[in-house]
């Protein structure tokens, strides 16, 4: 554990802090109109919201239903919720970047927000990364699902229907051939619960750092 590197690290959030995770899907087929192969388009994202030093936190979310082009009313309920000046946390924060330069580019009035987002978003995971802390129970990872049992072994994605963004991915596809509705809110309930997960995850690894030091 290097204390300074940590508070250096820990220096550099500011509130409201929003934590941020996306699920997306790719085809080979692009699916939608603007859309290119294999562009991981996003379905569902989990938002953990601190506003202030000591609050807690507040979690929202979205799961778009299978079908139609979940985009516009993704990114616009996205932008709704993150208040403005927000330091936005992700984990492996290229992915969450990725994803919202794509909606940035397609549509126009949603431009100037996200590009503030994506200039001051946050990485998690750096710390890990660079070994600022490092446990052998990480085994050698800096991975979420390698990190979070360490530091905070009383969360778990063990024993959850979906634990994984791949098996979310299937969880998606599976939705848009299924006519059963008890099936269909049972897929959605597992969805909703590991991307909750996520962004949980992040807030408690960010409070377990900041006991560090």
């Amino acid at each position: 554990i290097s204390k300074e590197l940590i508070r250096g690290f820990i220096d550099s959030l500011w509130y409201p802090q929003c934590f941020l995770d996306f699920e997306t899907f790719g085809s080979p087929v692009p699916p939608f109109s603007g859309t290119r192969p294999y562009q991981q388009i996003p379905f569902q994202y989990s938002l953990h919201i601190i506003e202030k030093e000591g609050s807690k936190p507040v979690h929202s979310e979205y799961l778009a239903y299978p079908g139609a082009d979940p985009r516009r009313e993704l990114a616009s309920k996205l932008l709704s919720e993150i208040p403005e000046g927000a330091c936005v946390i992700a984990y492996v924060a290229s992915f969450e970047k990725g994803v919202l330069n794509d909606l940035a580019e397609y549509f126009p009035e949603f431009r100037s927000r996200i590009r503030i987002i994506t200039e001051y978003i946050i990485d998690l995971a750096l710390p890990f990364q660079k070994r600022y802390i490092y446990d052998w129970r990480f085994k050698g990872s800096y991975s979420l699902k390698a990190v979070l049992p360490a530091l905070v072994p009383e969360l778990s994605y063990e024993g959850m229907e979906i634990n994984n963004g791949g098996m979310a991915m299937q969880a998606y596809e599976k939705m848009k051939t299924e006519d059963d509705p008890l099936v269909i809110e049972k897929i959605r309930s597992a969805l909703l619960e590991y991307c909750s997960l996520d962004t949980l995850a992040m807030v408690r690894i960010v409070n377990v750092l900041q006991e560090m030091i």
